[in-house]
């Protein structure tokens, strides 16, 4: 398994870069435009991902990796940058 390491707040974290990469895939999907420099540390409202953008990247997501997320986990800030939603979507595949 390929990883990535994110720096948050100090601390190295290891992500899995399938997930990454799937994340950044549907991102660019959702946005219909190549978003330069997607990586783990991107803020989702910055590459321009807005509220409807968020419905429609979940769903190419549990398409793309074949898992269902269960809405009772969601949080908004789970949505805060790509890394964060890699988390998420990372534990809701080992759930």
């Amino acid at each position: 398994m390929s990883e990535v390491t994110e720096t948050v707040a100090g601390s190295a974290e290891v992500l899995d870069d399938r997930v990454v990469a799937g994340i950044c895939a549907a991102l660019e999907s959702v946005l219909e435009a190549e978003v330069a420099d997607l990586g783990p540390e991107t803020r989702l409202a910055d590459a321009g991902l807005d509220s409807t953008g968020v419905l429609e990247l979940l769903m190419q997501l549990e398409e793309a990796l074949g898992i269902e997320f269960d809405a009772e986990n969601l949080e908004m800030s789970h949505f805060e940058s790509v890394g964060s939603l890699a988390r998420f979507v990372s534990a809701e595949m080992a759930a």
